[in-house]
């Protein structure tokens, strides 16, 4: 071994290090990402639970005529992407 390749030892080590580094932090991140989600998941029944409870405390659902218009809008909405792709491939 060269005594000048010191400086090429040196920066193989420090780019080891940042990879080593950024898999570090992007597996602990993954790793916190699921464990949120799982706690999510778990607490699912208890959040549902406090909607509903706050629902019946607020005098119900929406009313009939804003669920109507909400499904209307959205089966317009459906209807013209299948007119447009009827159009466009057809």
């Amino acid at each position: 071994m060269v005594v000048e390749d010191w400086p090429v030892w040196l920066l193989a080590i420090g780019v080891a290090a940042l990879f080593i580094g950024y898999f570090w932090c992007t597996g602990g991140a993954l790793i916190g990402a699921f464990r949120s989600l799982v706690r999510f998941i778990e607490g699912w029944p208890q959040i549902r639970r406090a909607m509903v409870e706050a629902e019946a405390r607020s005098g119900g659902r929406y009313p009939l005529w804003f669920r109507a218009a909400r499904v209307a809008i959205l089966l317009s909405l459906a209807a013209l992407l299948v007119f447009v792709a009827w159009r466009k491939f057809g």
